[in-house]
């Protein structure tokens, strides 16, 4: 079982990987279309 507090921590977690996976992703179709402009 886990505790309250593990939750919480494991949904800080998966929140923290999700962002900078948005952040990387962002940054990918963004240099796609810079690139793509030239």
């Amino acid at each position: 079982m886990t505790t309250p507090e593990q939750r919480k921590n494991n949904r800080r977690m998966g929140l923290t990987l999700a962002s900078i996976a948005v952040i990387f992703f962002i940054g990918f179709i963004v240099r796609m279309v810079w690139f793509s402009g030239r």
